[in-house]
Formats: structure tokens, C-alpha cells, sequence
């Protein structure tokens, strides 16, 4: 019967569907697939959130920034100081907001106030965690992730210039537009590794990770 219904297929100009099998170089490995912007940004999306402080008495937002899903998928890494209100003002609450408008509250875990990080917490799963990855090179291209102006979560591209030799902390100087709402969203390069994270921009797409 197998062979039948077979025969009636080809017989009919229908033709047997074939296996897809990897793409490969020319020595039978795998080939890389090539780097894309919009397939880096449709997997990590959902790991990317909106962070901000909120005074509890007024409801009033009084900082925005951005944040990203890191160690077991519940923890998100920020800036210190968009999370700073609620260290130093009684009565704010942290909260966070997904690319897809999904709202919750946020608990402080730790604070590194030098290096202007922060890690704060949820009760549930957030998404899948960044990988982070080592020092980049010198001239490699990079991506800013973040939530700039509180308009909606963007990719900007840019360049490692290196590290700032002429500073007290060690940041890297990164050509490309971080601007406010950016503060604690992940920098990766193109394997999708974090590398730093957004902390300010002198303009003139000039920034510091």
C-alpha cells in the first residue's frame, strides 16, 4: 500500500520531500550563520525590560532606565542610580514593564554604587537570560539595547573605541547614541554576549558602557 500511494505521488508530478540538512562550509562543518540585527533583537526582546522607580505616595515616576534578564531568568541587571530612589527615599517601589506591556514589582537584591549597578528581582520567571561575554576587541562592532526616552525599546549600533585610559573606572568608550532611558540596558556584540552596560553619554554619539 505504501509503495502504491508512492507511485501515484510521482506518477501524478509530485515529488518526495527531501530532508533539509545544515548549511556547510567546505570542509562538511557548519556554516555560520550570518549576523543579523533584526534576528538579535526578536530573540533577546523579550529579556529587555523597562525598569523604573515609582514614589508609592503620588504614583509619579520619578526615573526611567532599562534592565536585562541575567542568572536564573528571575534576576534583571540595572544602573544603580535608575533604581537609586529607592535606596535613599522612603516610600518607592521599583517596577518593571515588558516589551509586550506586561507590568510587575520589582525587589532590590544588591547595589554596587562605584561601578553604578544594581540587581533587582521578581517572584516568576522574566525570560531568558543574556549570556555575558569577555572584553571586546578594539574596533569590533557592538549593539546598545535599550528604552530610550520611554518611546519603546530600540537597537543602536556603534564601535568599541577601547578603554577610557583617562578615568577613574574602567568603561568603555562606545560610538553610539545611549541616551536617556538606555541607563542599564546591555550592550552585546554579535554573538548576542553582553559586554557592558549603557551608563551615560556625553552626546555626539559618544557613550560609555
Amino acid at each position: 500500500m505504501r509503495k502504491l500511494a508512492l507511485l501515484c505521488a510521482l506518477s501524478a508530478g509530485g515529488a518526495l520531500a527531501q530532508p533539509v540538512l545544515p548549511a556547510q562550509n567546505e570542509n562538511g562543518e557548519p556554516a555560520a550563520v550570518p549576523f543579523s540585527v533584526n534576528a538579535l533583537f526578536a530573540s533577546y526582546k523579550p529579556s529587555i525590560y523597562q525598569v523604573r522607580t515609582i514614589n508609592a505616595a503620588t504614583g509619579q515616576k520619578t526615573s526611567i532606565g532599562s534592565g536585562f534578564v541575567i542568572g536564573d531568568g528571575k534576576m534583571i541587571a540595572t544602573n544603580y542610580h535608575v533604581i537609586a530612589d529607592a535606596v535613599n527615599k522612603e516610600k518607592h517601589d521599583i517596577e518593571y514593564i515588558s516589551t509586550d506591556d506586561r507590568e510587575g514589582k520589582l525587589r532590590l537584591l544588591a547595589v554596587d554604587v562605584v561601578h553604578d549597578l544594581a540587581i533587582v528581582a521578581a517572584d516568576h520567571d522574566l525570560g531568558k537570560p543574556f549570556k555575558l561575554g569577555g572584553i571586546p576587541e578594539q574596533g569590533e562592532a557592538l549593539y546598545a539595547l535599550g528604552n530610550p526616552g520611554d518611546l519603546g525599546f530600540i537597537i543602536v549600533d556603534g564601535i568599541n573605541n577601547g578603554i577610557l585610559q583617562k578615568s577613574a573606572r574602567s568603561r568603555i568608550l562606545f560610538s553610539g547614541a545611549i541616551n536617556s532611558g538606555m541607563s542599564g540596558g546591555p550592550t552585546v556584540n554579535k554573538s548576542g554576549e553582553v559586554i557592558g552596560i549603557n551608563v551615560e553619554s556625553q552626546g555626539n554619539d559618544i557613550g560609555f558602557l
